[in-house]
């Protein structure tokens, strides 16, 4: 399920995707994200893997921030996802599950940074800031094969 909030279409800040299983947590999250004077803006919410792709797709999102716990494999899978299809992406786990083996599968699987929960607005905004892509995400397409002469 993918939620997409109404947000202004002129608006400078970092455009973020928040993906967790859990409804609560996702709205807490949101508060997270949003938190400070120069907070990113939450422009859709993802409960799973496919959800989270066409979230980053439609909405033009710069960055995502995931709760691992989907559980643990779907989160690495829905990693490894997001990072072939949109390699600008900002991905950033933030979760309770703070084992130093899980940490570095989803470092391995593309994430940019693994923060351990509880977080404060000041420290994921902080991250996001240090990790904002040049652009919005974009599909990866594929190469045009040039005509041979």
């Amino acid at each position: 399920m993918s939620v997409v909030l109404d947000q202004p279409s002129d608006t400078a800040g970092l455009r973020v995707v928040l993906v967790d299983a859990r409804p609560e947590r996702r709205q807490l999250m949101s508060h997270v994200v949003e938190g400070t004077v120069d907070g990113a803006e939450v422009v859709a919410l993802a409960d799973s893997k496919l959800s989270a792709i066409a979230g980053v797709e439609e909405q033009h999102a710069d960055a995502v921030v995931l709760e691992i716990q989907m559980p643990v494999e779907d989160g690495l899978d829905t990693i490894a996802s997001l990072r072939s299809r949109f390699p600008l992406l900002a991905i950033v786990v933030c979760s309770f599950h703070i084992d130093e083996k899980t940490k570095q599968r989803a470092l391995a699987q593309g994430a940019d940074a693994y923060l351990g929960k509880p977080i404060t607005p000041r420290e994921l905004n902080a991250t996001l800031s240090r990790l904002r892509p040049l652009g919005s995400a974009t599909p990866r397409t594929p190469p045009v094969p040039s005509p041979s002469p």
